[in-house]
């Protein structure tokens, strides 16, 4: 039961509910569908849930609810305005946490602060696939002298990431493409608007195939957001900085680059002069994409959730 709507516009209704229903559907052992069933054994809710669904789920006591948790929201005084009306992101997320029978999210850093915040609850680390579709590819072409960076502009995503494009431009004369909603960037970054290509999942898979270096970037508020647009540009073979996120310093360790884990400019010159190498370009790729194909494959994510369901159908008690 995703949140967001239509379904291919949101990375969270993408990666944690369609895509996991199409891989559970190659397993004949279970039957799995996208929106609200009351005969459902589980019921999986993911980052929120409407008015209509919280009191199904609160009716419907005999069913095993687990909490999908990939944002904050837990701590995040937020509305936002759905088909029901004004929905407070905190209320709702403590409401469903308080029903839940377990919870799961996409990052071990995310689990240490549920345990810590809500120690009665079973918290799992589920891994999320690689996002678009990408698969493990050869390194992009090192001369394009483009710089991609996709996503949202809120939650600190591009705020966080500001001095990393303006740094690329001025002191190694790189070209921006941000990859996101125009009206949005234009409202609050105007001095960024002539930079923009607006969003689609197509203009990102070509964006990426174009460019020579992708940018990734998470706020001192969301220190525990997955991988995803890490995950997805290294698979498509762009060499990628990341910025403010462990679940990507956990990557790169594992895989031996630590450096690409960047906080300041001359992090971002020292990791710019390694890749100039192509030899070296085409290992960090491929090694780096190792490490992610261990860690989010797409028979490695069918794994864990299925293992996740069979614990809980014969004894929710096994956590």
């Amino acid at each position: 039961m995703p949140i967001w709507y239509p379904l291919e516009q949101y990375a969270t209704s993408r990666l944690r509910a369609k895509s996991v229903v199409d891989l559970m559907r190659h397993d004949p052992r279970w039957e799995v569908e996208l929106d609200y069933r009351d005969d459902a054994d589980i019921a999986v809710i993911v980052q929120l849930c409407s008015d209509r669904t919280l009191e199904e789920i609160n009716r419907n006591r005999d069913q095993v609810v687990v909490y999908d948790i990939c944002d904050r929201f837990f701590a995040t005084d937020s509305i936002f305005r759905t088909d029901e009306g004004v929905l407070h992101s905190q209320s709702r997320c403590l409401e469903v946490i308080d029903r839940a029978d377990v919870l799961i999210v996409p990052t071990p850093h995310l689990k240490a602060e549920l345990n810590r915040l809500f120690p009665a609850k079973p918290c799992v680390h589920l891994p999320e696939l690689v996002d678009y579709g990408a698969t493990p590819g050869p390194a992009s072409p090192a001369d394009s002298r483009r710089f991609v960076w996709f996503g949202h502009t809120t939650r600190g995503n591009f705020e966080s990431v500001r001095w990393m494009i303006d740094h690329l431009r001025s002191a190694h004369g790189y070209q921006p493409v941000l990859v996101t909603n125009p009206s949005t960037l234009r409202r609050r970054y105007p001095a960024y608007a002539d930079f923009c290509t607006e969003w689609s999942g197509d203009t990102v898979r070509s964006e990426l195939a174009a460019a020579a270096l992708c940018i990734v970037s998470h706020s001192p508020a969301e220190p525990f957001k997955s991988p995803n647009r890490f995950a997805t540009a290294m698979t498509q073979g762009v060499p990628t900085l990341a910025s403010g996120s462990p679940a990507c310093d956990e990557i790169l360790v594992a895989a031996g680059y630590p450096q690409f884990s960047v906080s300041t400019t001359l992090d971002v010159d020292r990791a710019l002069e390694f890749i100039a190498d192509p030899a070296r370009r085409n290992l960090y790729v491929a090694d780096v994409q190792r490490e992610i194909w261990r860690r989010h494959a797409p028979e490695v994510v069918r794994d864990a959730y299925v293992g996740l369901f069979e614990r809980i159908l014969p004894d929710s008690d096994n956590y």
